[in-house]
């Protein structure tokens, strides 16, 4: 889950640097526009809807502090940063008072703007689990009174009210399961809940292929609901889903079409299905979403040693629970990592390919702990792909490091130089270089130098002090202190043994 950032400054130079700053820092933005004043900016946000602005003082038609208060008046949840010079602090602070949340200095650095983007991520997200939570609290309060109304249990008149005024204008799509126990495969009644949980995420899935918009309601055991605009055509979806329970999990759907709830007031009241199942209906979507959100959010923000200390706390707790809540709970986390998987790090689909596999796995299993084993499988294949993107991406920084170093060597080429040069905290590139490398920066350049002036002294005549100086040791003294240290033995010896 990435924030989407716009950057407000009239200087070009200034946006495109701290657009790869960002970009770099591993705080969990991603830079969708840029505009050159106030003006630009608003009709930007207009068209893009971004999360957090970050935007200069003085600019040409529109200034920041100006461009604050309008945003302040827009009501969205859009947070700003300001950008001043020392001289400007005055107005920075007028900008405070219309609601930004920080203010740089300029000139910033990579390693002075973590912060300020890591705090406005953690902000952003609290805001956006907030608002899911309450959609989800909607949502579900929706699918009681559609389960109630399909049922016909009792309800209030304004329940009632709310539910017409909701369902007005729109189709709904039964689904009914035939049997969870189909003579092909080998399940027990009381794998129904496994099957059930696996059926309502196929729906979800093919909601979300299908552009749908609307709501899935498990009215009992083996009935599900759907309930979406009559503008939506519903074809696809039923047939996609028919045809995936069919292939994966070896369950025949009926379906049936309704034009209106109206009229189906307790309809499902006294349908027994298929046979005295009770009546199950849990929503374990919202823990794999839950899930699904904590992974993402560990995986923007570079947290992979938090991200597997999660996972293995999780793992511990799924040990703890009945053998049925923890299949459940294992599959939840396993399609909430192929998700993750598939919108972070670009892999398969592999949320439909493993469906019908992990049913398969999880189905015989008679303790808690094999359950156990099996999640811990498909957590140390999702950290390896992890690790393997990655790695990757951090060959690709380390690269275009080490080519810096080799063109920069003959300077100071300090830790700072390069980390600002990849864009990255001094910090985290030192513990970058030091785990792709396997020693630090300080020793790396001192060696790739010392190679260099073994070179040198082997092809040139040259002196020590010359040779010193061309590859980055203002004190030839120094120089040899060093040259002694790791190829014991003088500069001057090391030429007359060549």
């Amino acid at each position: 889950m990435k924030g989407k950032l716009l950057l407000v400054d009239d200087e070009h130079l200034i946006r495109r640097g701290l657009s790869k700053m960002i970009e770099a820092s591993h705080a969990g933005w991603t830079v969708i526009g840029e505009a050159e004043n106030g003006v630009q900016a608003l009709s930007l946000i207009e068209e893009l809807e971004p999360d957090l602005v970050i935007t200069d003082i003085r600019m040409p038609e529109m200034d920041g502090v100006e461009l604050c208060r309008h945003i302040s008046e827009l009501n969205r949840s859009i947070d700003v940063m300001v950008l001043t010079a020392h001289k400007d602090f005055e107005f920075a602070q007028a900008a405070l008072r219309y609601g930004a949340i920080d203010f740089l200095l300029k000139p910033i650095s990579a390693q002075e703007l973590a912060h300020p983007l890591e705090k406005a991520y953690r902000l952003y997200a609290d805001r956006q689990e907030q608002e899911e939570r309450s959609q989800l609290e909607r949502n579900r309060l929706l699918e009681h009174h559609i389960q109630s109304w399909l049922l016909g249990l009792p309800m209030d008149e304004d329940a009632v009210a709310r539910l017409q005024t909701t369902c007005e204008g729109r189709q709904l799509l039964v689904f009914t399961v035939e049997t969870y126990t189909p003579s092909s495969k080998s399940y027990r009644r009381e794998d129904a809940r496994l099957l059930q949980f696996a059926l309502l995420n196929m729906m979800k899935e093919w909601f979300a292929i299908s552009q749908l918009s609307g709501n899935i309601t498990n009215a009992k055991h083996d009935v599900f609901a759907v309930l979406t605009d009559k503008t939506y055509s519903l074809a696809s979806f039923e047939l996609g889903l028919v045809a995936t329970a069919q292939s994966l999990l070896g369950l025949t759907l009926r379906s049936e079409a309704y034009e209106s709830m109206n009229s189906l007031y307790g309809h499902f009241a006294s349908y027994e299905g298929n046979g005295k199942a009770e009546l199950q209906i849990p929503d374990h979507a919202a823990r794999s979403k839950s899930i699904q959100t904590e992974v993402m959010s560990f995986i923007v923000q570079g947290k992979t040693e938090q991200l597997r200390e999660y996972l293995e706390i999780h793992l511990r707790q799924v040990t703890e629970m009945n053998v049925n809540d923890a299949k459940i709970e294992g599959l939840s986390t396993a399609l909430a990592l192929a998700a993750a998987s598939k919108r972070a790090l670009e892999g398969e689909d592999a949320e439909e390919k493993g469906l019908g596999e992990w049913i398969e796995a999880l189905q015989p299993i008679r303790l808690s702990t094999e359950v156990a084993e099996w999640l811990s499988k498909q957590i140390q294949a999702f950290m390896w792909q992890l690790n393997s993107w990655l790695a990757g991406k951090n060959v690709n920084l380390l690269d275009k490091a080490i080519a810096y170093m080799e063109r920069n060597y003959e300077g100071a080429c300090s830790i700072h130089d390069v980390a600002q040069h990849v864009h990255l905290s001094v910090s985290y590139f030192s513990n970058l270089f030091k785990k792709e490398t396997g020693e630090s920066y300080t020793n790396y350049l001192t060696k790739f130098r010392l190679e260099k002036a073994k070179i040198l002294l082997s092809n040139t005549n040259m002196k020590i002090s010359e040779i010193a100086e061309s590859v980055g040791y203002e004190d030839p003294n120094y120089f040899t202190t060093v040259f002694r240290t790791w190829v014991h033995c003088s500069p001057s010896e090391f030429r007359k043994m060549g």
